[in-house]
């Protein structure tokens, strides 16, 4: 053996790492059908983009023509980045389902277009040529032939004489939202539209989140008529827990009447930061049955969830969702996005509404202030934007009215600030040796200054994320509220602070005087 002096022995010290944003999940939890593989109440993870068997996975896991599918369909249209999980679920065995129709009657004079759409103006609407003198039972059946060649379709379809009953694939309440509206070019061709009806009996949810474990959620998307009280439990139970960071929201779109929703969002069992309620305005009319945004619940629900997610992951381009002219670096998704509203958020894949199914001023106010939010038409009645958007939050645990987790970039701001601290403090003291005295030079130790230069080192990252508020005044009330106090015994440091959010500018007030002269 070599003789080797002097001997050198080098140790490699990792490096200390700043975390960056935690990987979005988002949670799916629906309804598939038969012809889907997956196994109902399993968890599936990371739902890929690519084919299976020639289908796209959710396609072939779920079933093409189910609920959970066309929802994860929409948010993959707008999100191929972040993790997509799915809790699917098989029909009630005694379920029933929702069942609607269109009967024609008249007679076609002059040749033209029907259009049928069927829960979705986006993805199923049905166009059928009609010839002048046209048999109605031929278009019935051309009706039925358009919906069974969809495999896609969430209906089936069955034509009897000049009648097409449309029939749920998925049965339960959820059928009873699909909608239904009808129009034409054709002159002498009228039509009774019946909205579908009858669907009961959902999956049952009891026990639906064990399979989660301690797996982080930022977003569950929910079936409308599905039992608020369990993903609310669920989250809120998550929200604010020891050692770990569990929080999300749950995203659910309902379609219903004005004080419906109201009674919904304003109950006092929904009163929670962990839910959002997305208001969509029930329409009945001649030629319409369903929701004002011609879509289904779930699917709308699923597209907020995809651009939630994307806001914040990072490095996501994000500029078709953000108005980034006045700050170039929101541009991009990261944690830094939390603090950026929501309202004015573009939804391009979702359909105009037509003006007068539209929410007036006065009732969108009623129902934020009711804890449900909106999304409606822009200005130039061109697309659909966000307006601004409020959790089911409205009281503190006394019952006074309390705005901190009003609005759900105030959630997720809180939420992304207590993960920085969460995180950095793991790292930085993962083993350290804490005293009330002096640390020693060269060895991991802790006391209270040592804690608390950690603590404002942090609180300028935050600042400098456009999370917390900067500046010399705020720094200082920072540094004023914060307490830390040592407990060897125990060992245990416990610090109380105050960490003041960047939140929103929703309001402009301006008072303009008005001047008859150039002059003083």
């Amino acid at each position: 053996m070599s003789i080797i002096n002097p001997k050198v022995n080098i140790s490699i010290i990792p490096a200390f790492i700043q975390p960056t944003a935690e990987d979005q999940k988002v949670l799916f939890v629906g309804q598939k059908t038969a012809s889907g593989t997956a196994t109902a109440g399993q968890l599936y993870q990371s739902i890929s983009n690519s084919p299976v068997n020639g289908n796209t996975a959710w396609d072939s896991l779920f079933g093409e023509d189910s609920l959970l599918a066309a929802a994860i369909r929409a948010a993959k249209k707008l999100n191929k980045i972040s993790r997509f999980d799915a809790i699917p679920l098989d029909d009630d065995g005694g379920a029933t389902a929702a069942t609607g129709s269109i009967t024609l009657g008249g007679s076609v004079t002059q040749a033209g277009k029907l259009y049928v759409s069927i829960g979705s103006k986006e993805n199923n609407t049905y166009e059928i040529d009609v010839l002048a003198s046209a048999v109605l039972a031929d278009i019935a059946q051309d009706i039925e032939d358009a919906i069974t060649a969809d495999s896609a379709a969430l209906v089936s379809a069955n034509a009897v004489a000049a009648a097409v009953t449309f029939t749920a694939i998925n049965k339960g309440d959820e059928g009873n939202k699909i909608g239904i509206k009808i129009w034409t070019t054709t002159v002498g061709l009228s039509y009774t539209l019946v909205g579908m009806t009858g669907g009961a009996t959902n999956p049952t949810l009891t026990n639906v989140f064990d399979v989660v474990g301690n797996l982080r959620y930022q977003t569950i998307v929910w079936q409308s008529t599905f039992d608020l009280d369990v993903v609310q439990t669920f989250l809120d139970d998550r929200f604010d827990s020891d050692t770990r960071i569990l929080d999300g929201i749950g995203i659910v779109s309902i379609t219903d009447t004005l004080a419906n929703l109201k009674t919904t969002t304003s109950d006092t069992d929904r009163n929670s930061q962990s839910l959002a309620i997305h208001c969509n305005r029930l329409v009945n009319a001649s030629h319409y049955k369903g929701s004002a945004i011609n879509e289904m619940d779930f699917v709308i629900a699923a597209q907020f969830a995809a651009v939630r997610a994307l806001r914040m992951t990072d490095g996501a381009p994000i500029s078709q969702f953000v108005d980034a002219t006045e700050g170039v670096a929101d541009a991009f998704g990261g944690i830094q996005i939390a603090s950026l509203p929501y309202f004015n958020t573009p939804f391009a894949n979702l359909p105009i509404i037509d003006h007068e199914y539209q929410w007036l001023d006065s009732e969108q106010e009623e129902l934020r202030e009711a804890g449900g939010f909106i999304l409606g038409n822009n200005i130039a009645n061109n697309e659909i934007i966000s307006d601004r958007v409020v959790t089911t939050y409205l009281t503190n645990s006394v019952g006074d009215p309390d705005i901190t987790f009003k609005y759900m970039n105030y959630v997720d701001t809180a939420s992304v600030v207590r993960w920085y601290f969460h995180e950095n403090l793991r790292q930085r003291f993962r083993q350290s040796r804490l005293t009330t005295g002096n640390v020693v030079s060269g060895r991991n130790m802790a006391n209270a200054h040592i804690i608390q230069g950690a603590l404002m080192v942090y609180y300028k990252d935050l600042t400098e994320f456009a999370l917390l508020v900067g500046g010399e005044a705020a720094r200082k009330k920072f540094l004023d509220n914060l307490v830390i106090t040592i407990d060897l015994a125990e060992s245990k440091s416990v610090i109380a602070m105050i960490a003041e959010i960047v939140t929103q500018l929703g309001t402009i007030d301006v008072a303009m005087q008005i001047s008859f002269s150039t002059t003083e």
